[in-house]
């Protein structure tokens, strides 16, 4: 037994002595550890120096690559904990434990169809100016994040956008994200997170844009929450392994992140950046769980769960006409001081990454305020889904393509808009998001819609338009 451990020993730091004069092999590297998955802006993966055991055993083909990227994949959740350690410990000056991202996205979007009255409440570039659109280059969002470990309990997060479109004003700041969490255990299975923060409505709104293949998110799931936040209290709960995993594929494959096996949260409801307008609170929950299939795949399944009451914005009546989809309502109510409609949703969602072939899909359905032909804003029925299919091409050692195809569709209103507008739509995208390095990705993507009209119009009419668009993004990141 002491024979063989010598020769082990020998034969593996012989191989690691040989090497140091040597070029290493690709897969080794940190330039190629980063580039073989996304970047994903700020959650990009540390770069890791590989160990001549675990590159030579790849090499001789006795571990996958799969086996490798779990290797490594522990290998910097590790390093990551100890680094958290000696940061809080090691220093006495709370800002040397911040750290800080962001990215940047830009626009231009191509209307196929001559009267360009297609509009989405999701990018206010899309359409002409004759029907309150901005054409153009447009930038998106222009996001940079404060964060960082505070001490052995405590984490912030600040994420403010110096890009936001506000009563048509663009680069306009505004605050997409503040909380701080509270880690009741060393291992953080146990946090409470308190402030400005994502709410639970779907997997879609889970995930961050600088990681997500298709442009815009799908209305059906993104109708739950204005911008994906409000403020609110959450209780998150999630075991070591979910934690491994979570953190696996925000690395390397879209993921979202860890926002808990189980999550509870109470918020105000009215949607980000809106000053509650009722007594009553939003309740949220989730349940999810990162699934490890044979051969080492990772996938997520879940469900998301909402209830409260919405105040319902009327409009402004203008010379007669609700110019701006200005309604009344069904009931005793008068003015233009809103009022209190149920808000409840379910959804469920499977997230299978590109690993190199992937897919998501997500059902919604519940009940919320929408606006009927006569104008009228009343309780109803609400229902949205999609299917998105995608794969991942890496060509190089810098540079992945992913090609990805996603239908959906929605019956339904748009809550946070004026006048609660039925937004009954149905969209297939088809597009590219091409990476020629960690710190880029550019996405070209056509799409074909049927919308209805949601802005304003004259004597406040809704109207159905249908054509394509051809969408244009580009996003660069920093860290």
């Amino acid at each position: 037994m002491g024979g063989i451990t010598l020769s082990l020993f020998l034969l593996f730091s012989g191989a690691g002595r040989a090497e140091e004069g040597a070029a290493k092999p690709v897969v080794g590297t940190s330039t190629a550890t980063q580039a073989a998955f996304p970047a994903g802006g700020g959650n990009a993966p540390r770069p890791l120096e590989s160990t001549s055991m675990e590159d030579l055993l790849l090499e001789k083909g006795v571990i996958s690559l799969d086996d490798w990227i779990r290797i490594k994949a522990e290998d910097e959740r590790r390093q990551s904990e100890r680094s958290v350690v000696a940061e809080f410990t090691g220093s006495p000056r709370w800002y040397d434990r911040l750290t800080m991202y962001g990215y940047g996205m830009m626009r231009f979007n191509r209307l196929g169809n001559p009267d360009g009255k297609i509009r989405s409440y999701q990018d206010s570039s899309m359409g002409d100016q004759a029907s309150g659109a901005q054409p153009g280059f447009f930038f998106r969002r222009i996001r940079w994040v404060v964060t960082g470990q505070i001490s052995e309990h405590v984490s912030v997060f600040i994420q403010p956008d110096l890009a936001s479109n506000i009563s048509g004003n663009t680069h306009a700041l505004s605050m997409r994200d503040a909380f701080g969490d509270w880690n009741f255990d060393k291992d953080k299975e146990y946090r409470l997170r308190v402030g400005l923060q994502r709410v639970p409505c779907s997997f879609d709104n889970w995930q961050a844009s600088r990681v997500r293949m298709a442009i815009d998110r799908a209305d059906g799931t993104n109708s739950c929450a204005n911008s994906e936040r409000d403020m609110g209290v959450a209780f998150m709960w999630s075991p070591k392994i979910a934690q491994q995993r979570y953190k696996q594929m925000l690395d390397y494959m879209y993921g979202p992140g860890d926002y808990g096996v189980f999550h509870i949260q109470i918020y105000n409801g009215q949607g980000l950046n809106q000053q509650e307008a009722n007594g009553n609170k939003h309740v949220g929950a989730r349940l999810s769980w990162p699934w490890e299939l044979p051969g080492g795949r990772l996938m997520e399944t879940g469900v998301n769960a909402m209830s409260g009451k919405f105040r319902v914005s009327n409009g402004t009546p203008s010379n007669g006409s609700f110019a701006t989809l200005g309604s009344s309502f069904d009931g005793a109510a008068s003015g233009n001081n809103g009022k209190d409609y149920m808000d409840q949703r379910v959804n469920f969602y499977v997230y299978f990454p590109p690993q190199p072939f992937g897919f998501i899909a997500e059902y919604t359905t519940g009940r919320g305020p929408k606006r009927g032909l006569d104008g009228v804003i009343r309780d109803s029925p609400l229902d949205g889904w999609y299917a998105q299919l995608h794969y991942q091409w890496k060509y190089s050692d810098v540079g992945l393509a992913n090609f990805y195809s996603r239908y959906q569709q929605y019956q339904g209103g748009l809550k946070f808009q004026t006048g609660a507008p039925d937004d009954k739509m149905k969209e297939v995208e088809t597009g590219i998001a091409w990476q020629p390095d960690p710190q880029w990705e550019f996405t070209v993507a056509h799409a074909w819609m049927d919308r209805r009209n949601t802005f304003n119009t004259a004597g406040g009419r809704q109207f159905d338009a249908d054509g394509h668009l051809v969408r244009l993004q580009a996003i660069w990141f920093w860290n």
